[in-house]
C-alpha cells in the first residue's frame, strides 16, 4: 500500500504540473507545455500500468492481502484511464 500512496502523491503532482502551465500560458509556449504535459502523462501511464500489473499478481509471489491488491490495482487502472483521457483532452482543447 505504500507504493499506492506514492502513486497517489505522484498523480496529484503530475496532474497539477500539467494543468497550471496549460492554464497560464498561451500562444507559442502553449505547444511546448502541451508536449511536456503529454510526456508527463505518458510517464504516469507507464507507472500506473506497471503498478496494476504487479498488484494483480498471485499472493504467493507478492505476499500481500487480496483486498489491498485489488484496491491498488483498481486505482492504478483508473489512474491510467485518467491519463489517457487527459492526453486526448490536451489535443482536443488545442483546436
Amino acid at each position: 500500500m505504500g507504493v499506492a500512496a506514492m502513486d497517489i502523491l505522484g498523480a496529484l503532482l503530475a496532474f497539477g504540473g500539467i494543468i497550471i502551465p496549460l492554464a497560464l500560458f498561451t500562444g507559442v509556449l502553449a505547444i511546448v507545455f502541451r508536449v511536456l504535459g503529454v510526456l508527463l502523462l505518458l510517464g504516469l501511464l507507464l507507472v500506473a500500468v506497471r503498478l496494476a500489473r504487479r498488484s494483480f499478481q498471485p499472493r504467493v509471489e507478492t505476499g500481500t492481502f487480496r483486498v489491498s491488491r485489488i484496491i491498488a490495482g483498481s486505482y492504478s487502472i483508473f489512474l491510467g484511464l485518467a491519463s489517457l483521457y487527459y492526453i486526448v483532452e490536451i489535443f482536443i482543447a488545442g483546436r
